[in-house]
């Protein structure tokens, strides 16, 4: 979703290394929840799903997080999947119902839209995540055509700063570690619980989005408070 505007010097770190917190776990799981975000499902990538691709990511966000009832939620919408003819069309029509349709009748998942102002689109918010992504040298591809705060650009810059944080060392890890959780806490958790009350309401074929962004609201909230103890 993003990419450096400028070439990157940090080299990845040996798993395991650093701190209790197994920094690299969170990185993997706010990739993985960006990219399926960010655009609708293929065949393939949905039938390497139904065998079981996501089992190490539920697994993960379930004992680490202790997420249970919402990793529990989107794995029973995946299994219910078998019962679509076509399920990859069936998700994708649930994909535009939800993220492509108006605030009226969707869900689209946009920062701004839940900040309580009058801007909806490209408000506030938006122009915060750009602050962001052009201080930390990043910016939204140019193909995604997405404003900086879709949820799937905020996860991919928070997969990007906590990799940061993987690999930062002594007086340099506070600070980032205290702008994570501010950015966690204040750029998402704030309106991620009306995002996922909006997609409850949207009538959709599969469970399967509304049940991913329940999990990404319970995920951020644990990961914020996983950051503040670290």
């Amino acid at each position: 979703m993003i990419e450096p505007t400028s070439s990157p010097t940090a080299t990845r770190p040996e798993a395991g290394s650093g701190s209790p917190v197994d920094w690299e776990s969170e990185v993997l799981v706010c990739r993985w929840l960006a990219t399926l975000l960010g655009s609708e499902l293929d065949d393939a990538s949905l039938e390497r799903y139904r065998q079981g691709e996501a089992t190490p990511f539920l697994d993960y966000l379930g004992d680490a997080h202790g997420i249970s009832s919402d990793v529990t939620r989107l794995a029973e919408a995946l299994s219910r999947l078998v019962m679509f003819t076509t399920p990859q069309l069936e998700l994708a029509a649930d994909f535009a119902e939800l993220f492509l349709a108006d605030a009226r009748s969707g869900a689209p998942p946009y920062a701004s839209l839940y900040e309580g102002n009058k801007e909806g689109f490209h408000g506030e918010a938006a122009g915060r995540m750009e602050e962001r992504l052009s201080a930390a040298g990043y910016a939204v591809r140019r193909e995604v055509s997405e404003p900086a705060d879709h949820l799937a650009v905020m996860l991919d810059y928070l997969a990007t700063r906590l990799q940061m944080l993987a690999e930062s060392e002594g007086l340099a890890r506070e600070p980032l570690r205290l702008d994570i959780g501010t950015f966690l806490e204040h750029e998402l958790c704030s309106w991620l619980p009306q995002l996922v009350t909006r997609s409850d309401a949207v009538r959709t074929a599969s469970d399967f989005y509304p049940a991913l962004l329940a999990l990404t609201d319970g995920y951020c909230r644990s990961l914020a408070g996983r950051v503040r103890s670290a």
